[in-house]
């Protein structure tokens, strides 16, 4: 029962005994306590002093009680918020201890202070209107949707490492070109992973002239990535030329089949036979290991005097892939390159 309804009960119930007794005996009575004469008073006035102080004594038992209740609701009311406060930081993939009142919830919960949270379906979600906030962010960004994290509040308590603002960036980078641009521009700031989805991204989106000054942030494999575009850009919106190919490959270390596979590019896309020759010949001086572009050249500008010379400077055992062919050239044979020679065996 409510404190305040009690009081009114008690008076209540307090006036009727006062009323109920005196029109039973109106008279008045007094007696000695303890030598102390106390005066005389009605009787329905002594008879309702104890149920008065059974009541005060009663109402003061309630209220001591229902403080105590408070508090303890008090406390589980918190308790219970700071469950929605650890299933939050789990959520947002930083666990984080929280500290309980109830020791039973705090063995029961504790486990989310060193665990992550997955949400596997939002169908008939119940939860609090923060979690559902926090869920529908998630699901955006796991569906590979970019979120301005700047305007969610959870988005400062994201650390450098966590992997919901990884992938958040990743999906920015795969929504707009311009920003893995500037992700690549500010490497030192992002981290590598989200580096390399930017490089990874302006490799398929932007021209030659632009991702000049990246050579060597891109690395070889994605420049030979960037020439399997040049292939079918045949109006050459790419920027391809010679000068830009070479600027590319001077920029790296490279191995005999790289060498071969820009011999290739060259080959298909380089309309100036004498500046192609006259480059790898430039590469087989200094480095043998574009000897096998520079045969491929000659082979197929039909060259094949000045393919036994260069073959001639070599040992038997070396290249044998071309001087069969050559031996089959000369032997009146109509045999394609490419049917014969391939990377892999051009190297041996």
């Amino acid at each position: 029962m409510k404190a305040g309804l009690y009081v009114i009960t008690s008076v209540l119930f307090l006036i009727a005994v006062a009323v109920a007794t005196y029109m039973v005996n109106p008279s008045t009575y007094s007696f000695d306590v303890f030598g102390i004469h106390l005066p005389s008073l009605p009787i329905a006035l002594w008879v309702a002093l104890p149920v008065a102080l059974l009541a005060i004594f009663s109402f003061l038992h309630i209220l001591f009680y229902g403080t105590k209740s408070f508090f303890q609701n008090k406390k589980l009311r918190n308790d219970i918020n700071r469950v929605d406060e650890a299933v939050y930081w789990s959520l947002i993939k930083e666990p984080t201890q929280v500290k309980f009142n109830n020791q039973d919830l705090r063995k029961k919960i504790g486990l989310l202070a060193n665990s992550t949270l997955d949400v596997i379906t939002t169908d008939n979600l119940e939860t609090t209107d923060k979690l559902k906030d926090v869920v529908s962010t998630l699901n955006k960004i796991n569906s590979g949707e970019w979120v301005d994290l700047k305007k969610v509040k959870f988005a400062k308590h994201l650390s450098e490492n966590n992997t919901i603002a990884i992938k958040n960036e990743l999906n920015h980078i795969d929504s707009d070109n311009k920003y893995a641009l500037k992700v690549v521009d500010f490497r030192d700031k992002y981290k590598n992973d989200i580096v390399q989805k930017a490089l990874d991204t302006i490799i398929q989106t932007e021209d030659f002239f632009t991702l000049k000054k990246y050579a060597k942030d891109i690395g070889k494999e994605r420049f030979f990535k960037l020439l399997d575009r040049v292939k079918d850009d045949k109006d050459n919106k790419l920027g391809f030329s010679l000068d830009m190919f070479k600027s590319f490959m001077d920029s790296y270390n490279l191995e005999c089949k790289d060498y071969y596979k820009g011999a290739e590019v060259l080959f298909d896309n380089s309309e100036n036979p004498e500046a192609n020759l006259e480059l790898y010949k430039a590469y087989a001086s200094k480095d043998d290991k574009a000897t096998a572009g520079y045969l491929y050249l000659l082979f197929r500008y039909e060259m094949l005097d000045k393919v036994r010379d260069v073959l001639d400077e070599h040992a038997n055992d070396e290249y044998r892939a071309f001087r069969g062919l050559l031996t089959l050239k000369r032997a009146k044979h109509n045999i394609k390159l490419d049917e014969f020679i391939n990377e892999i065996n051009a190297c041996k």
